[in-house]
């Protein structure tokens, strides 16, 4: 079965505008997060949530619902005071999940979520900046490991202060099922992100474009599995493929252009630091990788990038807290992604 590509104009379905706004002012720097918010659900048994958030069974309710997204609420205006100027979410289970966290937020003016795909949780973005286009992006192949649909890719098209920045929301296959059995899946995820990549660069060299969320790969993998298989992020010059080629260098993407052998390389901002941890291993599965158009003349400087690494979002070792349900307290297994983009002249 050859694989599908979805795209469609998605913006009357997904695109909403909030009703209670704080009255934000304008700031010169962009503050862009993405957080993973951990299998956060709404307080109606949908049909497809996980066993452990149901009503029915009261392992789930309103009251819970709430202080989740209290809590999460919380932990975002503890890593920006202020709250991010684009917020892009990860495990929200629809529209009023992405709405109420807005609503906690003190309001944000444009907000889009995955359209139903099928899958219990998907991506979101919150922005206080226009949004000019939205899409929406899937892959389902028969050869996926698991044999579900890929999840869906968000993609917004954002006038940030008369420049335009697309953002790229994804939520990558996990690792369940052993990281080299579900890493095909991986990289039909990235060649999606190939795929729109090579569409947006080839109409617009010069354009800014953001892809975060949660990769669940780190950016060395290929190193981490010594080489022994293609993973879907690669490193600058190992070619063409199912992946996406990332490179630590800025200087390496602002001088690869687009076309060349391998496409294009988007930058890895990662130097120190961890978003994640499993079995006491550091990880830096959550990511903002960026075209060279958002960071050279014209686009954005980027000034600050990296998880945000305090408690109470962390325990004494330096865990993150994740929600436990039964003591009803908690944050996610993930820490909140942070970047600040200075505009370039």
């Amino acid at each position: 079965m050859p694989t599908r590509v979805y795209a469609a104009v998605l913006m009357p379905l997904c695109l909403a505008v909030s009703g209670c706004l704080l009255d934000f002012s304008p700031r010169d720097d962009v503050v862009v997060m993405s957080y993973n918010l951990m299998t956060l659900f709404d307080p109606v048994d949908q049909g497809n949530e996980y066993d452990d958030f149901s009503v029915a069974k009261g392992y789930w309710s309103a009251v819970l619902y709430r202080e989740r997204v209290r809590l999460m609420a919380d932990a975002i205006l503890l890593a920006e005071p202020d709250g991010p100027d684009i917020l892009v979410v990860q495990e929200a289970e629809n529209e009023r999940v992405v709405s109420d966290l807005a609503d906690e937020l003190g309001g944000y003016p444009y907000l889009a979520d995955a359209p139903p795909d099928g899958a219990a949780l998907g991506c979101g973005i919150l922005s206080r900046y226009p949004v000019l286009a939205l899409r929406a992006h899937r892959v389902q192949d028969s050869a996926a490991a698991d044999g579900s649909s890929q999840r869906t890719m968000l993609e917004a098209e954002l006038d940030v202060g008369g420049k335009r920045l697309v953002v790229l929301a994804v939520h990558w296959k996990s690792k369940l099922g052993g990281a080299e059995e579900t890493e095909g899946d991986r990289r039909l995820a990235a060649s999606l992100v190939r795929a729109v990549l090579a569409e947006r660069l080839a109409a617009d060299p010069s354009l800014a474009l953001i892809v975060a969320g949660d990769f669940n790969e780190n950016p060395d993998e290929y190193e981490r599995v010594s080489m022994a298989y293609p993973t879907a992020l690669m490193p600058a010059g190992s070619g063409a493929g199912s992946c996406v080629l990332i490179s630590d260098n800025a200087g390496t993407v602002l001088g690869q252009e687009p076309g060349q052998a391998g496409g294009p390389v988007l930058y890895c901002p990662w130097t120190r630091g961890y978003s994640y941890r499993y079995a006491g291993v550091d990880e830096r599965i959550d990511n903002m990788l960026m075209t060279a158009g958002a960071l050279g003349p014209g686009g954005f400087t980027l000034t600050e990038f990296g998880a945000v690494i305090t408690e109470p979002l962390v325990d004494d070792d330096g865990n993150p807290v994740a929600w436990n349900s039964r003591l009803g307290e908690g944050w996610s297994d993930h820490l909140p992604l942070r970047a600040v983009l200075s505009p370039a002249p």
